[in-house]
């Protein structure tokens, strides 16, 4: 009980640093949409409109599968969407259908990266997954140094990116008490995606899965 509450509240306290963020580190004004209960309408979206972004609107979708919102639905629609890249870090990836979705994002060219996290992906249903995905030409990362790869993140065409508590598992769909973050802001996506470059590039903590 205490970890199911305890990753619950990592996840919205991801959710207020992504906002922090975004309001105060390119200094703009942020107006926000606060629903009563989180848990019985559907996502919300924090607007944010700033001078580092122009006159575009970077946006902040967040989702809870317990409340009955299709957060794999989501993810999936981002995979589909990528057109170039599309660089993944993800401690736990068990789920077939997301894993089919990001094999044909490779078949239709797109250049697809994957880090994960070196004890689950030992784990039987992951390395299957793994695998199949090593098999099929997508280069995949696993840590070698001593701490978790406990990033849940998709970047899309450095455009896109996700975050949250949210892993790319059943049970994270069906049981456990997740949140979802979605940044459609292309300055969050840079920077997402060169953090994840340097994990990457970094030979001494990051190896390839084999």
């Amino acid at each position: 009980m205490y970890h199911r509450r305890f990753h619950l509240i990592t996840g919205i306290a991801a959710v207020a640093a992504v906002a922090v963020i975004l309001a105060f580190g390119k200094d703009i004004q942020s107006s926000f949409t606060i629903p009563k209960s989180w848990f019985s309408i559907p996502s919300q979206t924090v607007a944010l409109m700033g001078k580092s972004t122009g006159t575009d609107t970077a946006k902040v979708e967040y989702y809870f599968p317990r409340a009955g919102q299709d957060v794999q639905a989501q993810l999936v629609s981002i995979i589909n969407s990528a057109q170039k890249t599309l660089d993944i870090a993800i401690y736990s990836l068990t789920d077939s259908q997301i894993g089919s979705a990001i094999t044909q994002a490779h078949e239709r060219g797109v250049a697809v990266r994957i880090i994960t996290d070196q004890e689950q992906a030992g784990g039987q249903t992951q390395k299957k997954l793994l695998k199949g995905l090593v098999s099929a030409g997508i280069p995949v990362k696993e840590n070698t140094h001593s701490g978790l790869m406990h990033l849940k993140v998709t970047i899309a065409d450095a455009k896109i990116a996700t975050t949250g508590s949210f892993n790319y598992t059943k049970s994270a769909e069906n049981t456990n008490d997740e949140v979802f973050v979605i940044l459609r802001d292309e300055t969050a996506a840079k920077d997402f995606d060169a953090e994840f470059e340097k994990m990457w590039n970094d030979t001494t903590g990051f190896a390839d899965y084999h």
